[in-house]
């Protein structure tokens, strides 16, 4: 099956720019929508379990900023990456791979277990050395490995943001966001696949 041709950059550029923006307006209609439903959830909350100690107007203020954050950083990234696919994926890959390393620091001094520490090690030192052969020296297998890292990582961080958040104390929200940059990073890398279909 022959592979289609590249469209006019000219076409691309224009294509990637309204798509950056449908993202974006996309991302502040979710945020009035969740502002709204946040509000609906909570009075249900504090009316159906009692709970007008414990959910406070500051409990809802700070989940609707983190949930603001997480939404927005996420957009944000996803739009640049619409213009930019291959340095936002590659440079947002290379950074997880830094708060990788510092998180595995931060593991070793917890006392949490060394599994833990050297997994993150690992994931540290090989994003990073992915990112520089796969973008410096167009390597495919470092690409392909990249974006298949990126993705599985970003669904693995997805589904245990909740245990995240339970076990160093932080919102849902704000563990939401490492997923998040890894899929924008996985999205990008992903796009840019027609770099690497000679190699």
């Amino acid at each position: 099956m022959p592979i289609p041709a590249d469209p006019p950059a000219d076409d691309a550029t224009k294509t990637a720019i309204q798509l950056a923006i449908i993202i974006l307006v996309a991302a502040l209609m979710l945020n009035v929508l969740f502002f709204f439903l946040s509000g609906f959830y909570f009075e249900d909350k504090r009316a159906s379990q009692g709970l007008m100690s414990e959910i406070t107007n500051a409990t809802v203020s700070s989940t609707r900023v983190a949930f603001g954050i997480c939404s927005g950083l996420t957009a944000a990234l996803l739009a640049g990456s619409m213009v930019q696919p291959k340095w936002i994926g590659h440079g947002l890959a290379a950074a997880m791979g830094l708060a990788a390393l510092i998180a595995a620091v931060a593991s070793f001094r917890a006392g949490t277990p060394m599994s833990l520490g050297v997994s993150l090690i690992v994931i540290g030192l090989l994003y990073p050395t992915l990112a520089v052969l796969s973008l410096l020296r167009t390597s495919r297998a470092a690409w392909a490995f990249l974006c298949a890292l990126c993705w599985v990582l970003g669904v693995i961080m997805l589904f245990g943001a909740p245990k995240i958040r339970s076990q160093i104390g932080i919102g849902l929200w704000t563990a939401m966001i490492i997923p998040g940059i890894l899929f924008v990073a996985a999205m990008g890398l992903t796009m840019v696949r027609r770099d690497y279909r000679d190699r």
